[in-house]
């Protein structure tokens, strides 16, 4: 009998796994949509077909955060005012990061087992976890982005933001956490795209995205075009609009009638199996995510953002190393989108070898990508530095930091695409171990022992050298922890 609808009843059972379902009607072919249904064996240019639009997307998203970063370490005002306003902008950057931290617990999970179903041929199974995985991540955005906004000030004040630095960041986080909810939702339903193998119509989402924001926040900060100057609170609000903008182009794209990805608005309705499914395959990459933050928030707050440091100097040099390092490592997560999508369908097909390649192939790729891009880093950091923010105590406390960030790309590169080839097979763990031990044994202790010995030498004002020599043992630590993890093959045989 033919089915009718994507949500018969005895469908509801085969959700919870890709078992082979009864006998379906052939799926029909047409020229535009031949390739997700045609798995060849893997080739550089077909992960370069894949990675290229992700790469690019990648690169819009960091220049949203980074056009932030700019406009405050642009605004007017002495070089103290500049610091603090760079420095508010780099903590709102963490609060984002936690938010944001759903998409970890629900995207990953969402984007595994939609690759395995288009590998397999069961685009219903894919419509419903996207529908799932998108309307429950909304719906957690709007209760974080309520409790943010409510309890602003007592944010402000765990994270140590003191005199101008504390008022800079309330005004910005007062107005971001209003679209945060639709942030993450539409990151969750591009990554779903993504992992059906289009990554065409997410990078120009995102392009439409960034020139808009570059305009708006621009505009609403120095006051162009007639507009009244806001200053920061202008640079907060261009960019909540952007977001705004970007939350209503990935609802379209999702409910448009020509992509892989085909939702109704009956897909938009949470199924709790579907859910639960998603979340035990995500849950390890959102608790990897989450220790992550935490282990990142730490440092910030009791080793950069120190009560001492009063006009945020080291603050603002430390994002605005995290700033330029972003378009180094960008490459790698395009390309460890492209592993991820290759590898869950090369598997969703049973052809574990031809996955294997796939993951060899890109991660080869982001460590020749990732080591050019960080050559200006290693050999012009005071340049680089100049690009974003016109402060000398700034650019001076981030030169060697900046020098670290660009040796470390090479070890990251690894560490980034084969963890994203081992979370398109479903295998979350080891990549979580990665950053757990990672982060909480490797990287706060090098830092613990940086500090003690610079003090004992008498050597003052070193704290981001001590966090960033960490950072640099910690993503190659990862880099050498993730290619054990799957040279192991254990993956091969996992079931999702």
């Amino acid at each position: 009998m033919t089915r009718t609808t994507d949500y018969p009843e005895f469908e509801e059972a085969q959700a919870g796994s890709l078992a082979p379902m009864p006998a379906e009607p052939p799926v029909t072919l047409d020229r535009h949509r031949h390739e997700e249904w045609t798995l060849t064996p893997p080739s550089r240019n077909k992960v370069l077909r894949l990675a290229a639009p992700a790469i690019v997307e990648q690169l819009l998203n960091a220049v949203i955060g980074l056009t932030d970063v700019v406009i405050a370490g642009h605004l007017p005002g002495n070089a103290n005012v500049v610091s603090a306003a760079t420095a508010a902008v780099g903590m709102m950057t963490y609060l984002q990061w936690f938010v944001a931290l759903i998409s970890g617990a629900v995207g990953g999970g969402a984007t595994a087992i939609v690759a395995r179903a288009i590998g397999a041929r069961r685009p219903r199974m894919a419509n419903r976890t996207a529908g799932t995985a998108v309307t429950a991540s909304l719906a957690a955005g709007i209760a974080s982005s309520a409790i943010m906004f409510v309890f602003a000030p007592q944010v402000i004040a765990m994270c140590r933001l003191s005199d101008l630095s504390a008022t800079f960041a309330t005004q910005f986080l007062h107005i971001m956490v209003i679209t945060i909810s639709l942030q993450v939702a539409g990151q969750i339903g591009m990554a779903c795209v993504r992992g059906a193998g289009d990554t065409i119509r997410p990078m120009l989402t995102m392009l439409l995205l960034t020139v808009f924001n570059c305009v708006t926040s621009a505009t609403f900060a120095y006051g162009w075009f007639g507009m009244p100057a806001w200053g920061l609170a202008g640079d907060a609000f261009g960019t909540m609009l952007a977001y705004l903008v970007g939350g209503i182009l990935a609802a379209a794209m999702l409910l448009s009638p020509g992509g892989r990805i085909r939702l109704a608005w009956r897909h938009m309705r949470i199924v709790p199996h579907v859910l639960w499914r998603i979340l035990k395959i995500g849950i390890p990459s959102g608790m990897e995510q989450m220790l992550l933050w935490i282990g990142q928030i730490i440092i910030v707050i009791f080793v950069i953002n120190s009560r001492d440091d009063l006009n945020g100097h080291i603050m603002a040099g430390h994002i605005a190393v995290l700033r330029l390092e972003s378009l180094s490592f960008l490459p790698g997560l395009g390309f460890a989108i492209a592993a991820s999508a290759l590898v869950g369908q090369y598997l969703g097909a049973s052809k574990p070898e031809e996955a294997r390649n796939a993951a060899y192939i890109a991660n080869r790729l982001a460590v020749y990508t990732m080591t050019v891009l960080a050559l200006p880093m290693v050999f012009f950091p005071g340049l680089m530095l100049g690009l974003i923010v016109k402060s000398p105590p700034v650019i001076h406390v981030g030169w060697w930091p900046m020098v670290l960030a660009g040796l470390a790309q090479p070890g990251f590169a690894v560490a980034i695409v084969l963890a994203g080839a081992l979370r398109g097979a479903g295998e979350t763990i080891p990549p979580m171990m990665s950053t757990v031990t990672g982060m909480l044994f490797v990287r706060i202790l090098v830092v613990v022992v940086c500090l003690a010995w610079m003090k004992h030498a008498g050597i003052t004002g070193g704290n981001l050298l001590a966090v960033w020599i960490a950072i640099f043992v910690d993503l190659n630590y990862r880099g050498v922890y993730n290619y054990l993890a799957f040279e192991r093959g254990d993956w091969q045989k996992r079931k999702i």
